[in-house]
């Protein structure tokens, strides 16, 4: 596209300037495309862009026929450079990172199918399968009330990393997903495949964990999306696997695998301006439990 578009400027300018010779000169069309072609030229370093043509210009060329012609040439070359290498690039990204709203009223968490709702983001923004899952957050009252709900999926193209940052809007009742594009994941290949995740999260009853764990101030279910090891004993553990959950034993640590936690959150202090509102809140989570997948034990 940025080629395309050098080149209809190139040819526009050339056609502009061809008739501005004031000066009788041999190759005159000729050194006008290549005042244009050094005032365009670009030097990378560190994945940023310089104008070096122009400046080497600037420094070092003298005109002596056709002054006024030629430095207009050179202009629209450092214009078009500035054009294709950082006025587009913005636009382009600042296009494809604008939010997508998806609108859609959740239900109870204890009725949620979680592995739905990633469907249909994947489907509402064209996604294939191939996305991985980072930062799962879900958090929730005791009625079953959602007060919050976000993920991230990571897609891999070529050189380039997609994130969709996925947030739900509870007031709104819609999603609201951000895409970035990135070059490099440092974490890309130890993170869970989104399909597989919300198949063995749907395993989780809900309510039953909750009931469990007794009454608190709210719920979360979280996980990082990143494959971990286990190996702190005196902690609730649960293997899923194949649609059954089983107790592990501290005789069986170490683990490695992904997990998901499930967490009750005790209010621990809160502060309220003159009006009595709450303006902040700290909570410290309590009876923690990890269910983990995809398990290879240790030695």
């Amino acid at each position: 596209m940025a080629s395309i578009i050098y080149a209809v400027l190139l040819l526009v300018s050339f056609l502009f300037l061809i008739r501005k010779k004031s000066d009788p000169e041999s190759y005159f069309p000729l050194k006008i495309i290549g005042y244009f072609v050094v005032g365009s030229f670009t030097f990378n370093f560190n994945q940023l862009s310089f104008p070096l043509g122009f400046i080497v210009y600037l420094i070092f060329v003298r005109p002596k026929l056709n002054v006024n012609v030629k430095r207009i040439a050179a202009v629209m070359g450092v214009l078009v450079f500035f054009l294709i290498h950082w006025i587009l690039p913005f636009a382009i990204n600042e296009w494809e990172s604008r939010p997508t709203y998806i609108e859609h009223k959740l239900g109870s968490v204890y009725t949620l199918n979680f592995q739905k709702e990633n469907d249909l983001i994947k489907q509402e923004l064209n996604l294939d399968n191939s996305l991985s899952l980072e930062d799962f957050e879900a958090d929730y009252v005791k009625n079953g009330r959602i007060t919050d709900l976000r993920w991230q999926l990571i897609g891999q193209n070529d050189n380039t990393y997609h994130l969709y940052k996925i947030q739900y809007d509870v007031s709104k009742n819609r999603y609201h997903v951000m895409h970035h594009q990135l070059d490099t994941w440092a974490q890309y290949n130890r993170l869970v495949d989104a399909d597989h995740f919300f198949e063995n999260l749907n395993v989780l009853n809900i309510k039953d964990i909750t009931d469990t764990k007794g009454d608190f101030s709210s719920y979360a279910i979280q996980s990082s999306g990143e494959r971990e090891n286990f190996a702190i004993k005196n902690k609730t553990y649960f293997i899923v696997s194949n649609g059954k959950i089983q107790l592990l034993d501290d005789k069986q640590l170490p683990v490695e695998g992904y997990y998901i936690s499930t967490i009750a959150m005790e209010k621990t202090s809160e502060e309220r301006d003159e009006q009595g509102n709450i303006t902040q809140e700290s909570f410290e989570g309590k009876e923690p439990s990890n269910y983990l997948f995809d398990v290879e034990f240790g030695e």
